[in-house]
């Protein structure tokens, strides 16, 4: 009974604390929802100087389309290995704060993890 109830809690512990799969399409559509939640977005990673972003694709990054992405609130150094490649970011989703000039539609920070997602072989 005591490994059922120890159990039960380290379950309930990682229940409350995971974070949501999510898109880029539903923080920009729905920012209320997920603000000041753990969250986990797929997008491309851009790391410049007042353009540090993520976007919902390459081209919203080559053509500045700076509505189609959110504010990476992360260490320039520590993840530029993932610079100009498509990721998975594990953080917390901000509505309020939108980056450089307000450009974009909401930050991503406090950032738990990055990770290279998985592609199709050819």
């Amino acid at each position: 009974m005591k490994i059922f109830i120890f159990l039960f809690f380290l379950l309930s512990i990682n229940t409350v604390h995971s974070a949501e799969n999510v898109s880029i399409i539903q923080l920009i559509s729905n920012p209320e929802k997920y603000h000041n939640k753990k969250i986990i977005i797929t997008g491309y990673l851009s790391l410049e100087f007042e353009g540090t972003a993520v976007y919902l694709h390459k081209d919203d990054f080559t053509h500045l389309i700076t509505k189609n992405g959110l504010w990476f609130n992360g260490s320039m150094t520590k993840y530029k290995k993932y610079e100009k490649k498509y990721v998975s970011i594990e953080g917390v989703f901000n509505k309020n704060h939108k980056g450089h000039m307000n450009l974009w539609q909401g930050t991503i920070e406090k950032i738990n993890r990055i990770w290279l997602p998985p592609t199709r072989k050819k």
